[in-house]
Order: C-alpha cells, then sequence, then structure tokens
C-alpha cells in the first residue's frame, strides 16, 4: 500500500483581528498592563472627574491574542488610564460591558471598578461561555472619556465528517451538529451488514455540556442528527450498536454513574445498568451481521469498583449479567459478536491479565484467562465481521505496559491464536482491529514512535509489519478502524489517524479500490479518539473527528 498526501483543511480557527481601542472601529494592538508599547488614543476630557490632567489616554486590549476555548478565563482583559503625559491615574471609575459568548460572575454583563496605583483596570471575573464559541467584544467607559474597544475570539471543539467514496475522495469535511453546546467530549460510530442494503452506519456524539447527540444512516438513507438525551457524564466515552430490528441503533452514555442507552426511532433514554458498586467508567459495544430478522448485539461495561456487566440482546430478547469483578476501571473493555448469532465475547482487564467471557442467550460462560503469561496489559480492542463462508469473523489486539503488541485472528483466511507481533509500542494509544483487507484476514493498527503502524494476518499467519501515513505530522494520538463484509468482494475496512498536530488521515479500501492514506483535515483535537464506520453511501466509509470550529 502506498500513502498519498492531500491537504484539505478544515475550518482552521482564523486568530482573531486585533485592532487598536478606541471609540471608532479600527485595528486593535494587544497590550498589557506592564507593557503599553502600541499607540493610544488621544481623548479631551470634557469635565474629568478624578482626571489629573485636562487630557488623558485610555487603552484596552488582552496580553494573548490567541483564540480562548470554552469557559477560558478572560479577566487577563485590562485598561490602562494615563494622562496627556503617560503618568498613570489611579482611582479612575471604569465599567467594563461585555457582549458575545462571556459573561462576569452571575451572568452579569457589566463590570465597574477603578484604577490601582499603575493606572490599571481589570475585568475581574470575565469568563468565556461554556455553550458556544464566537467573538467577545469587551468596552470600557471613562468619566469623560470616549469608549474604547478589544475583542477575543471563543473557539468550540466541534464535530466533522468526511465521506469518503471508490470515486471521490476530495469531499471536504463538514461540520456536523452546530447546535450542539459545549465542546465535543466523545464521538462512537457502528457499523453493520445487511444483505441488499450499502451499508448500516450509525453514530453517537456526548459534549461537554451533557448533550447525547445521534444519527444512523441505514440504506443509503442518513437520518438527521437529533438531541437524544440530556445530563451524560463527559468523562466517559460513549458507545454506539445496531440491534433489535433492521433499523434500529441503540447510542450508549453515562449518566448519575449509571449506563443509559437511547434508540433512533424517537424512544426517550432509560437507564440500562445501575452497578451495585461504584460508577461506571468505561463502555464498549458491538453488533454483529443482520439475521432471521434482527441484529444480535452487546455490550461491555465496568465500573470504578472493578464491575463488569455483560448487555446482550439476541433475538430481540435483552439479557444484563455481572459477569466478574475486580476488573481495572481505567482500561476499556473489547466487546464481539459472532455474526448473526445469539454469541458474544466480553474482554476485560484484571490484574494486568486479559480475561474473556462468553455470553449467550441464557447464561454466560466463566471468566477464562487470554494470553498466559502476559501480566501487565494497559490496553485492548477487537473487531468482527460477517462472511458468508465463515460468519463469526474475529480479531484481537492487545497492547502491554511494556510496549509489546499482541494481535490474535479467527478468520475465513486465516487462523491465529494471539501472537506477539511488535514491541516497543506506545502504550498510551488505543491500537484499532478490523477485518479484511487484501482477504479475509486480519488488521492490526497501533502507534510506534509516533508513527502509525500495521499487523495484518494473511494464509496462516501474519505477514511483516508496515508503517502507514508516512506523510503525517507530529506524533500519532489515537486511532479508530472499522470494517464490514461487501457481496462479491473482501471485507471492507476503513481507519482514522488523528496526530499531535492536528492532522487527520485517513484510508479505505473499498471495493478492491486501495490507494493509502489521504489527509482527511486539520484542526483536529488530538486529545479526542476519532469514529469510523462503513456505509453510508455505496462503497464508502466515513470519517468523524472533533475540531477546531471557528466563530
Amino acid at each position: 500500500m502506498t500513502d498519498r498526501h492531500r491537504s484539505l483543511p478544515v475550518n482552521p480557527a482564523a486568530p482573531p483581528s486585533v485592532v487598536e481601542g478606541h471609540a471608532g472601529p479600527s485595528r486593535r494592538s494587544v497590550v498589557t498592563a506592564a507593557a503599553w508599547a502600541v499607540p493610544v488614543v488621544s481623548i479631551a476630557l470634557a469635565t474629568p472627574a478624578h482626571a489629573a490632567s485636562s487630557n488623558a489616554r485610555i487603552t484596552i486590549g488582552f496580553p494573548d491574542e490567541a483564540p480562548r476555548g470554552l469557559g477560558a478565563d478572560l479577566s487577563d482583559a485590562s485598561v490602562l488610564v494615563v494622562s496627556q503625559n503617560g503618568v498613570p491615574l489611579p482611582g479612575e471609575t471604569v465599567t467594563f460591558t461585555v457582549t458575545g459568548p462571556a459573561s462576569f460572575p452571575d451572568g452579569a454583563l457589566t463590570f465597574t471598578t477603578v484604577t490601582n496605583a499603575a493606572g490599571v483596570a481589570v475585568a475581574s471575573g470575565l469568563l468565556a461561555s461554556l455553550l458556544a464559541g464566537g467573538v467577545v467584544t469587551l468596552t470600557a467607559t471613562a468619566s469623560g472619556v470616549a469608549p474604547v474597544q478589544t475583542t477575543i475570539t471563543v473557539v468550540q471543539t466541534g464535530l466533522f465528517a468526511v465521506p469518503v467514496t471508490a470515486g471521490d475522495r476530495e469531499q471536504p469535511a463538514a461540520r456536523q451538529i452546530p447546535d450542539a453546546t459545549g465542546d465535543v467530549a466523545d464521538v462512537s460510530s457502528a457499523t453493520s451488514y445487511v444483505p441488499g442494503q450499502p451499508g448500516r452506519t450509525a453514530s453517537t456524539v456526548v459534549t461537554t455540556t451533557g448533550e447525547v447527540w445521534t444519527t444512523a444512516s441505514t440504506n443509503g438513507t442518513a437520518s438527521p442528527w437529533r438531541l437524544a438525551a440530556t445530563g451524560a457524564d463527559p468523562a466517559v466515552a460513549g458507545a454506539t450498536a445496531f440491534g433489535y430490528a433492521t433499523t434500529f441503533s441503540t447510542h450508549y452514555f453515562v449518566k448519575d454513574g449509571a449506563l443509559w442507552w437511547v434508540g433512533n426511532t424517537g424512544l426517550a433514554a432509560a437507564q440500562l445498568v445501575a452497578p451495585t458498586a461504584g460508577t461506571v467508567t468505561q463502555v464498549d459495544a458491538a453488533n454483529g451481521s443482520f439475521g432471521g430478522g434482527t441484529t444480535p448485539m452487546a455490550v461491555t461495561a465496568v465500573t470504578s469498583a472493578g464491575e463488569v456487566w455483560a448487555v446482550t440482546t439476541f433475538a430481540s430478547v435483552q439479557a444484563i449479567r455481572l459477569i466478574d469483578t475486580g476488573a481495572a476501571p481505567t482500561v476499556r473493555p473489547a466487546t464481539t459478536v459472532v455474526g448473526s448469532s445469539s454469541v458474544s465475547q466480553h474482554r476485560y482487564v484484571k490484574g494486568g491479565q486479559l480475561w474473556q467471557v462468553v455470553g449467550g442467550p441464557s447464561s454466560a460462560s466463566s471468566p477464562e484467562r487470554q494470553l498466559d503469561g502476559v501480566d501487565d496489559v494497559v490496553q485492548i480492542e477487537a473487531a468482527a465481521a460477517f462472511h458468508p463462508d465463515m460468519p463469526g469473523q474475529i480479531a484481537a489486539t492487545a497492547v502491554t505496559a511494556g510496549g509489546a503488541l499482541w494481535a490474535m485472528a479467527d478468520t475465513a483466511g486465516n487462523e491465529t491464536p494471539w501472537e506477539l507481533r511488535d514491541e516497543g509500542v506506545q502504550p498510551g494509544v488505543r491500537p484499532a482491529t478490523a477485518i479484511g483487507g487484501n482477504a479475509t484476514g486480519s488488521v492490526h493498527y497501533y502507534a510506534k514512535d509516533g508513527q502509525l503502524w500495521r499487523a495484518w494476518s494473511y494464509g496462516g499467519g501474519f505477514d511483516p509489519n508496515a508503517r502507514k501515513a508516512e506523510a503525517a505530522t507530529g506524533q500519532v494520538t489515537a486511532i479508530t478502524a472499522a470494517s464490514a463484509y461487501r457481496a462479491g468482494e473482501d471485507p471492507q475496512i476503513a481507519y482514522t489517524m488523528v496526530t499531535s498536530t492536528g492532522q487527520v488521515w485517513g484510508h479505505s479500501y473499498i471495493a478492491t479500490d486501495n490507494d493509502g492514506a489521504w489527509l482527511l483535515g486539520t484542526g483536529a483535537s488530538a486529545t479526542l479518539a476519532p469514529a469510523t464506520a462503513i456505509g453510508g453511501a455505496p462503497d464508502g466509509s466515513t470519517h468523524l473527528f472533533a475540531g477546531t470550529v471557528p466563530a
């Protein structure tokens, strides 16, 4: 595979305009209380209340012109009042008035104070909004002096989507859910195969204000994003899956320490799992392929007290079970469902070891240890995909604290038990797993030396590891992948990668079309994992990520 570079900016946040503070509109210069090297406005005082001379000068500004985030402290804005000769004027009354996404304590839009001995008045308590970005305009007035203004931009982390098809990779990233409040805290997606449909995808977004937004695409038609719930815990990543009937997507999130879910059919959100000990800290969901009128699905949840809960829905019958205790609350579990069958696998880390429970319609197995002899597992991920020759293809990836990469595959083209595939891997980056590629093997993506690498199984074993997206800049910080069966073709795969410089790279191997990786956009949040899905359009993939939204 070769990588191809493409520059596709994603609405990068433009730096705020800098204008000189005065009564009329013009450019400003950023000023500080310590160094006032910029030009100031000379204004005659009509009847100065406390001015030391018949003329005074007043200047306003922020010491740092860079855009601020939601909820940022804006109290570094200040006003300097000096005489015509540059002598600071203490004791001058200054009133600040703010417009745009910011306010003073208790939601006030004005704040009155006096200048200190250095002639400086500070906009104490000014904070950017937690809900939305935009341009903040701060106006200052003093007795007998014309008002002066300064502005600063408050940016928001919004959701962007890049669709990729076999015939068109040049589509720009498009912003999603502009009505969402707060920053995007997490995004997840799901893919499911249904015969005769171009691909079913669903996605869930949780914001820092606790909003839960959902969408689903069935038979090539996407439903609009909708605000499905509020009150979610933004510190816990959500999850997405398909289940029940063919067009039913399920969206999971944590609220008040419990696991909640909501469907895309307009049903109200409902509590699903109320832990008996601790609060839910990790969630992972998966679905199988459509069969017999329904799609099987499963969820794994881990609590702060180490409880492991498994939720399964087979043939529209739901089961909720406490399957183990003592699990690591900081490691996200990995869930798979075997094709259209009523079998699920729930993987989790306990005491540094990898464990698995197999779920069924009426019972679950006892916990069984995986990777015997490996006692420092810190990351796990797994995938399953449908294929007519083997409906229950499965692959999994694990990373240890020492940087060892372990992988396994049980697919139509390959059956390989857990195998040590690489060392020196970054344990802080969760790997990504998919079924497919040039055949019905498995693909395991991981970060090493800040770069994206791939381990690939096929034909009874693993091929040599290979570096991917070689033109990317910065360090790899997050990876996700997806896979789905396509009738008459090898399983389709796609991945999305984010780097420390905000680049977003993606790859799709769709309908034997394989041209390497593309730069999908820039300005992405390096701390948030993207989401990847196959479908939504014939021979297509969808890549979602959180990025900076300009005002």
